[in-house]
């Protein structure tokens, strides 16, 4: 190991590091107590039986793929043995879409209704991850992927109802404004040795938005400040001499990238200082989609910006932040299938309760969860109906890989709820249309790295809450805001532990952040790429990058901007869990590469269309990485399933 390997603390013991190579962890001996509260907790099973608490690579764990991807790679498997179960429902993918269908379904048909959730990971909620840690006998909890409700004001009555109708409450919110700004903590930016900078730690400032006092006394090139200057605060406009529509049409047409070149001449060596557009690389993005999502640069061209952006301010301000993400949702979806699995009460009263994982696949229950089940092959059994006007009746059977074996279950129906990407692998009977509609629903790969420190004093004397790190491979860090009950005074004791979030960038999509998708890569990315090629390509960066990249990353970064604070990476960080999600985002099709469709349906349509008994249900099939239009896609793919039989038909 490299001496400076050894200072960050690369070769200290973290706890559940080892659970990442499927190593059992014994169970922690310590009673615990809940945060917030004075009594002490029965003893708690460790991270070998309690997934929120493994630590090291996590979200696309080792284990919870490779079966998949033999699948798509023509692996034979041994033949499915039959477990000799039916059920009225087979749901595949236990991500919130999975779960939403498996309530709406036992909702719709009554709850004598069989159902069954398989799910290839070891946790359930796809992307809306726990991640938890236990720190001085207090559990520390936060998101691993999805975060928070995007303005659920403008939710269908059918997402708010759903929501409403399993306890999360979007009146209750969390405070305003964060408990650490009444210290007198604020964000700050970072410029490193290694970018260029000079090592400082600059207070009061988001990287993100510059203003004309830091732009004057960064340690930046001359260049790059005066190209940030006129992205940032530019006063001319860039596409003077055209009109609105000419504007808007050549905005449209070409990317972020040759916009920020040709028109607000921008130097080439500037471009690595300026983000990407959400998820997406700056060549990936319209210029125009950019400016829809608040990129800078485009303040001057007196262009109305398209309504309803993510990130514009009245719709930021009615998004939903529950303390551990989505994942609280994915929690009350469970609690309703399998009551044994978290008591009665609010979200918040349940906030710190250790969700019994034992209770999820218990023999005769109505509704079962079964983990670590990739499925391999999903099949209509018997002969299909002649006629125009017979009822598709045939039990579907489908096959799964668990702890090496294939098992076969039958059911009635079946709604797919992973990825539209896998399943023209699963069902090959599926029309050539819809599969290759399915095989453009190509994700962005996206990451979130969750780090446990022994406490926060060295934020505290910095005076910082927040550090952005402009061309580092974490694009940002930050302290995540501790939780209290009933959104009452946290724990705001210094000296006590805390995590701390890393992102990609401005978000978690990894191509938004050059830096980090040239480290995975091992090259930079080529110009010429369309969008889904760029996020193959990310995706396979991601899926071969180690643990120790991220954790080097981690270590070096705090190391840095907070060393001189007192800050010591191996005597400070207790655990790291990097979230890793090759099928990150959803993505609708790119109007700069994807020509429009002829018929006006959109590939997620033709893709999402019912096929037998089998019905798709999934963030792919609208097009959208949203909580509530996978709320939705499920509602959609149950109602698909209400048999018609009288008078039915729809070919004549």
């Amino acid at each position: 190991m490299k001496s400076s390997d050894r200072k960050l603390g690369m070769g200290a013991a973290i706890s559940r590091r080892d659970l990442i190579h499927g190593i059992a962890a014994t169970a922690l001996g310590a009673a615990m107590t809940r945060s917030g509260a004075s009594e002490a907790a029965a003893p708690i099973a460790g991270a070998a039986t309690y997934p929120p608490l493994r630590e090291g690579m996590r979200g696309a764990h080792p284990g919870a793929f490779e079966a998949a991807h033999g699948r798509r790679d023509g692996a034979a498997y041994p033949a499915p043995v039959p477990t000799g179960e039916t059920y009225d429902l087979v749901v595949v993918g236990g991500g919130l879409s999975g779960l939403a269908a498996a309530c709406f379904y036992r909702r719709r048909f009554g709850p004598s209704a069989r159902v069954l959730v398989l799910d290839n990971h070891d946790d359930f909620g796809g992307h809306a991850r726990r991640n938890e840690f236990v720190s001085d006998g207090r559990t520390l909890m936060t998101t691993g992927g999805s975060a928070y409700f995007v303005a659920p004001d403008q939710w269908t009555d059918q997402a708010k109802e759903f929501v409403r109708s399993l306890g999360a409450d979007f009146t209750v919110r969390r405070r305003e404004t964060s408990p650490f700004a009444a210290l007198g903590m604020r964000p700050a930016t970072f410029l490193s040795r290694e970018s260029g900078g000079d090592g400082r730690l600059y207070p009061h400032v988001r990287f993100t938005a510059p203003t004309p006092a830091f732009l004057k006394a960064a340690h930046l090139p001359q260049r790059v400040r005066e190209d940030l200057a006129a992205v940032y605060h530019g006063t001319v406009d860039y596409m003077a001499g055209m009109s609105t529509a000419q504007k808007i049409a050549r905005l449209q047409s070409i990317t972020y990238q040759q916009y920020l070149l040709d028109y607000v001449k921008v130097a080439p060596e500037s471009l690595p200082w300026l983000p990407g557009v959400w998820c997406l690389s700056k060549t990936a993005a319209s210029a125009w989609f950019a400016y829809f999502r608040y990129a800078p640069g485009f303040s001057t061209l007196g262009v109305a910006r398209a309504p309803y952006s993510p990130e514009a301010p009245e719709d930021e301000a009615a998004d939903f932040h529950m303390p551990a993400g989505n994942s609280d949702l994915a929690r009350l979806m469970v609690r309703e299938l399998v009551p044994q699995s978290l008591p009665q009460g609010t979200w918040q009263s349940l906030e710190t309760v250790r969700l019994r994982y034992d209770t999820l696949d218990r023999p005769k229950a109505p509704a079962r969860i079964r983990l670590n089940s990739i499925v391999v092959r999903v099949q209509h059994v018997g002969a299909a109906p002649v006629g125009l006007f017979e009822p598709e009746t045939r039990p579907v059977a489908v096959d799964y890989m668990r702890d090496g074996r294939c098992s076969r279950v039958m059911a009635r129906n079946v709604i797919l709820a992973g990825n539209n990407n896998m399943i023209p692998y699963l069902c090959p009977e599926m029309p050539e249309e819809q599969k290759a509609a399915q095989h453009k629903a190509v994700r962005a790969a996206n990451q979130i790295t969750t780090v446990l420190i022994r406490n926060w004093e060295a934020f505290r004397k910095a005076g910082v809450t927040h550090v952005d790190t402009p061309t580092g491979f974490f694009g940002s860090f930050a302290l995540d805001v501790p939780w209290a009950q009933d959104d009452g005074q946290p724990d705001m004791d210094p000296g006590k532990g805390v995590i701390v979030i890393f992102m990609t960038g401005t978000n978690s999509g990894i191509l938004n952040n050059e830096t980090m998708t040239r480290a995975i890569m091992g090259t930079d990315m080529p110009d010429n790429l369309t969008m889904q090629q760029q996020f193959r390509m990310v995706r396979m960066g991601l899926l071969q990058t180690p643990f120790s990249v991220f954790e080097r990353a981690v270590r070096t970064q705090m190391n840095d901007a907070l060393g001189p604070y007192g800050f010591d990476a191996a005597r400070d960080i207790l655990g790291i869990t990097v979230n890793r999600w090759p099928h990150g985002f959803a993505m609708a099709q790119n109007s700069l590469f994807d020509p429009p469709s002829p018929t006006g349906e959109q590939p997620c349509e033709i893709a999402r269309r019912q096929f037998g008994r089998i019905s798709i249900a999934n963030s792919d099939a609208s097009g959208q990485d949203l909580c509530n239009t996978a709320i939705d896609q499920a509602w959609r793919a149950v109602e698909e399933m209400v048999p018609h039989n009288y008078g039915y038909y729809n070919r004549i």
